[in-house]
């Protein structure tokens, strides 16, 4: 378990918030082109083009910020602290 600050926190939640909205964007896309595509195109746009990939990765990245906020102790300050270079 790591401490971070309120400020380090937020930063993670609003990423991670943004991860996510990209994401459903993806998901709606992809109902789209499903419905109103042939599967040839769709499969093309799905595989070849990157969707999918580009969807797991941001997926990958959303569990990782999820895990660093679910094992963090979130340190609570009046002022933040100066970060070192």
């Amino acid at each position: 378990m790591r401490t971070i600050s309120q400020f380090d926190a937020q930063r993670y939640k609003d990423e991670l918030e943004g991860l996510r909205e990209e994401m459903t964007d993806i998901l709606v896309e992809m109902e789209h082109r499903h419905s109103t595509s042939s599967r040839e195109a769709f499969s093309k746009w799905w595989e070849e083009d990157g969707a999918m990939r580009r969807y797991y990765d941001l997926k990958g990245k959303a569990e990782k910020i999820e895990q660093i906020l679910f094992y963090s102790v979130i340190e609570e300050e009046e002022y933040p602290k100066m970060r070192k270079k």
